[in-house]
């Protein structure tokens, strides 16, 4: 005699639960949730994101479940995420949206529902023996807690942070040359724990950094140009270092001298932005000859002009 298959453990609670609703117990009954999503800050563009991955954490910061949408046609005001069958309780909702194109992972692998933790959950950027050379799709995020309930018709709201920075650079008045450069920026911000916070991680050690890089392309007037997506920039975190080098001839075209490359530290001493919701920055480096000094460099960031100490008026 052949015995029906096990019915698995998190079925069964479902059919229970609906078993309950039948007998008008509605104070246990799933309500229709819908997550709205919005961007927060006015630089990010809607069309970097056609992909959203929202995961689902109890109260006391166990992982539960995700809810995915593989092909959003039009992100917008109006987009939402259907959370269906989620029992009246306290959550921690978790949203990672952008593209896909491989550059992004979490870790444990896989999330297994009841064990997974939210402490223990990390985002990773992937990168090949610490060098990032594809560019990256833009990452974007959101936290809230909420408290859902038996109601027919549950609306949230979820503003997502970008968590990626596009970086120009133009270099001028560098004579025309035949030569090969490469734009650097070096940093060890890869890893990042579920609140978008930096993380270290197994696979990415403390003190060990990656680098960002591509090659600079020279215009009909001799100026060369680059642009790289990096990761989270913050004024706290003095970490990044900006390079140009010059791979024809292996010198370093910038910095310069006693120049620093402290990437924030250059943003910082030209104005003070948001980082939260600046993602954007236009960097120009001039070159040009000092009679009794030689070759000097001066930097403007999104048309302010890098002040160094040294130059600063005191009152």
């Amino acid at each position: 005699m052949k015995h029906p298959p096990p019915i698995p453990a998190l079925l069964l609670a479902f059919v229970l639960l609906l078993a309950a609703c039948t007998k008008d117990d509605y104070a246990q009954c799933p309500g229709e949730v819908k997550i709205f999503f919005s961007l927060l800050s006015s630089e990010s563009n809607p069309l970097e994101v056609d992909q959203m991955h929202l995961y689902v954490f109890s109260n006391c910061g166990t992982y539960l479940r995700e809810y995915r949408d593989n092909a959003i046609s039009r992100f917008d005001a109006q987009y939402f995420l259907d959370c269906p069958n989620l029992a009246p309780g306290s959550y921690r909702f978790v949203a990672w949206a952008g593209k896909e194109n491989g550059c992004y992972a979490t870790t444990p692998a896989p999330f297994i529902p009841g064990k997974t933790t939210y402490k223990e959950a990390l985002l990773l950027l992937k990168h090949a023996g610490g060098v990032v050379e594809s560019p990256m799709h833009h990452l974007f995020h959101s936290e809230l807690q909420v408290a859902v309930t038996n109601q027919k018709d549950q609306r949230f709201t979820m503003p997502l942070t970008q968590l990626t920075n596009t970086i120009h650079v133009r270099v001028e008045g560098l004579p025309l040359e035949n030569n090969t450069y490469i734009l650097r920026i070096a940093d060890n911000n890869c890893a990042y724990t579920f609140d978008r916070s930096f993380a270290l991680h197994e696979g990415h050690p403390s003190g060990e950094t990656i680098t960002y890089t591509t090659h600079c392309t020279q215009d009909d007037s001799g100026h060369l140009n680059a642009t790289l997506r990096v990761m989270r920039l913050m004024g706290s975190r003095r970490i990044p270092q900006l390079a140009i080098v010059n791979q024809t001839d292996g010198k370093l075209l910038f910095p310069l001298d006693d120049q620093s490359g402290d990437l924030i530290e250059m943003i910082l001493d030209a104005y003070t932005p948001n980082f939260d919701t600046t993602h954007t920055y236009d960097i120009v480096l001039r070159f040009f000859e000092d009679d009794s000094t030689g070759l000097k460099v001066t930097v403007s960031i999104n048309g302010w002009d890098v002040q160094s100490e040294e130059n600063e008026l005191i009152d």
